[in-house]
């Protein structure tokens, strides 16, 4: 594969996104806003906290791979403001569909003495540009824009699990840039399936998962009085004339998590298929 073709969109995808987000912080840092930002007592605070989540798509040294940061609140702002924020979207939205392929794409690169390693040619091409420290996820993670001022806002915590669902060759595919004696087994544990079995079940470790309860003052663009929306980031409003800020209620902390809902049907095996990754058969109904 030429990656050479694709350096020069990728940079100038970043540079876009990056401008939109300097365009934004710029506008929250001197315009008039209500910020109501968990943990800050201030609305200069605030303003800040929410302008260094909405900045955050860098890994910091001591950050894990995939975090990416979490700032609970709500910004109201004026509208050529929210404008920015559909812009900082718009350019994300932009820039994963430039990279989404290029992260399925493997290429193969040296490692220790004659060994190589294969890796998404995405990252490959962050490392030619000197942006190895991006985080793709919090790149793509888009802005939570409301489309009417909120009467309030109550956060909810729940812990989640992803279940993909992948055929063998997919997974195949996975354990083949895994050069591991558990990965060699796994393999084979494939081949040996029956043919009847086509798809297996990818599970990510459980994660948190914050949701934003939103009553609206008035009914929004598509007739909804409320809505539950995904909210790593703060949420941010037009603000109009006779507004009042939203009563905005956060969770406890860590400990008040949501028990998850009982599953209605196990619809997986209770133990993992590989060890190499965390697989699973689906169980027989």
């Amino acid at each position: 594969m030429d990656l050479s073709s694709h350096t020069p969109e990728v940079a100038k995808s970043l540079l876009t996104l990056e401008t939109a987000i300097e365009r934004l912080v710029n506008a929250l840092s001197h315009r008039p806003v209500d910020a109501n930002i968990e943990g800050a007592t201030t609305t200069g605070a605030a303003v800040r906290r929410a302008c260094e989540a909405y900045s955050a798509i860098d890994y910091e040294m001591e950050d894990e791979v995939g975090d990416s940061v979490v700032c609970l609140g709500v910004i109201g702002a004026a509208a050529d403001v929210v404008k920015g924020a559909h812009a900082v979207n718009a350019a994300k939205a932009r820039l994963k569909e430039l990279f989404a392929p290029l992260q399925r794409i493997r290429i193969r690169v040296p490692v220790k003495g004659s060994q190589t390693k294969a890796i998404p040619a995405l990252r490959v091409i962050l490392r030619n540009i000197q942006r190895s420290d991006l985080n793709v996820h919090a790149a793509y993670r888009k802005l939570p824009i409301l489309s009417a001022p909120p009467k309030s806002v109550a956060y909810t915590r729940a812990h989640t699990r992803s279940v993909y669902r992948k055929t063998v060759e997919e997974i195949a595919a996975m354990l083949s840039n895994i050069n591991s004696s558990a990965a060699i087994a796994d393999r084979e544990r494939l081949a040996g399936l029956g043919s009847q079995i086509t798809h297996l079940a990818l599970v990510r470790h459980r994660y948190e998962n914050i949701r934003a309860n939103v009553l609206y003052s008035r009914l929004d663009a598509k007739g909804r009085g409320r809505i539950q929306i995904s909210a790593e980031l703060p949420l941010i409003y037009a603000v109009g004339r006779h507004n009042e800020p939203p009563e905005v209620t956060f969770p406890v902390g860590s400990g008040d998590l949501q028990k998850p809902a009982r599953s209605r049907a196990a619809k997986l095996a209770a133990k993992p298929l590989l060890h190499s990754l965390p697989v699973y058969n689906y169980s027989e109904r």
